[in-house]
């Protein structure tokens, strides 16, 4: 083979090879702008932490979200990108590009979940909600509410979490823990305490779960905010004054499910709870409170009401005799009467209404809110 032959042979040799190569680029550059999938569906998938990034590419297109795991793994090395994989449960858009899948990885866009929990909610009412959002399972979350271990970990020398378990809208990401997801409600109800909190409780002459447990108490009672500072002064004067609390809602925290108005037989139930029977707070908070309520346990308005009926609007008639008490009792009453006649007026057939209220309390005494109270 003489000179001239041979580099025609190798010019053809480089050719192809150049064309092969061209050809490898071309598909590749295709690989990283074209759907990984002509799926019209989104592809869930869980990256687990530690993975490494050859699992990773092979998950992807064990899933169908990229058409080949070698050429993923290839653009994850040439973005530089192989340490930067973020674990999660992540939801893949239909026709998503294998550039667009490593971006959504390396940015750890996975699957949130988001639950709002009311001011007021109970242990048992956030596991609820917490379980339809699919953040945790009920069971779980109550066990880890309530489960001493568990509690002490997070500092706390209580027996269960109700009352420290910060109400407000919570965002997770996938997969979630659900000692994760406690600790972050006990940590945000940390933050939202008053900085001097620790000086004013001393000022008090309380502990701490003594003062959340008088929060709960407010965020039961209270429906206007410019109210809430007035009745846990109505409840600290009474605790002054040796007086029972008669706090209709501590009468039925411990009821499974309850629902509706509170009747007279409920107030007279034996419970650790119910401030009808025993003087002093409740065995533990029946709420979780809200800043708002917090703010009002630890400064209480500077008044001597004991007392305090409903005005049938969501305020409160506030009272520093029993004898005022009682004539503000009679004014709710007559209201009250007023607005179940013209209601029944505007029915076609009432109903028979069930057990109602009495003025007094179980005792035979006068309560604090809703009705009368006992006089000191």
């Amino acid at each position: 083979m003489n000179r001239k032959t041979g580099l025609m042979l190798l010019a053809g040799f480089l050719g192809l090879a150049l064309l092969v190569a061209g050809s490898a680029v071309f598909h590749f550059w295709l690989f990283t702008r074209l759907p990984g999938s002509p799926s019209r569906e989104i592809r869930q998938l869980t990256i687990q932490p530690g993975m490494s990034g050859p699992r990773v590419a092979q998950l992807l297109h064990d899933h169908g979200v990229v058409a080949n795991a070698q050429e993923f793994y290839l653009l994850c090395w040439l973005r530089r990108s192989l340490g930067k994989l973020q674990a999660g449960e992540y939801a893949f858009m239909p026709l998503s590009t294998p550039d667009q899948i490593l971006d959504q990885i390396i940015h750890g866009r996975v699957i949130v979940c988001s639950a709002t929990l009311p001011e007021g909610a109970t242990i048992r009412d956030m596991a609820r909600a917490l379980a339809q959002r699919g953040i945790i399972p009920e069971a779980e979350f109550i066990k880890l509410a309530t489960d001493r271990e568990s509690i002490g970990a997070l500092g706390l020398d209580v027996p269960t979490l109700e009352g420290y378990l910060f109400p407000e809208t919570y965002t997770f990401s996938r997969p979630i823990n659900g000692a994760q997801v406690v600790k972050a409600m006990v940590r945000q109800f940390w933050r939202h305490l008053p900085p001097d909190w620790r000086q004013r409780a001393e000022e008090l002459g309380y502990s701490l779960n003594d003062i959340v447990i008088l929060a709960s108490m407010v965020e039961k009672e209270a429906v206007i905010d410019s109210e809430r500072s007035i009745i846990a002064a109505v409840f600290y004067n009474r605790l002054k004054l040796n007086m029972p609390l008669q706090s209709d809602p501590t009468a039925v925290y411990d009821l499974p499910d309850f629902t509706g108005p509170v009747t007279a037989a409920q107030l007279k139930r034996q419970s650790p709870y119910n401030t009808y029977l025993k003087k002093g707070l409740p065995v533990g908070p029946i709420c979780n409170p809200g800043a708002k309520s917090l703010r009002a346990a630890f400064y209480p308005e500077d008044v001597r009401y004991i007392y305090f009926v409903s005005n049938n609007d969501g305020s409160h008639y506030f009272s520093e005799t029993l004898s005022e008490h009682q004539k503000a009792v009679t004014r709710y009453q007559e209201k009250r009467k007023a607005m179940q006649e013209g209601e029944s007026s505007n029915r076609a057939a009432p109903s028979v209404p069930t057990e109602d209220r009495s003025p007094q309390a179980a005792d035979g005494s006068e309560s604090a809110s809703t009705t009368t109270g006992e006089a000191p």
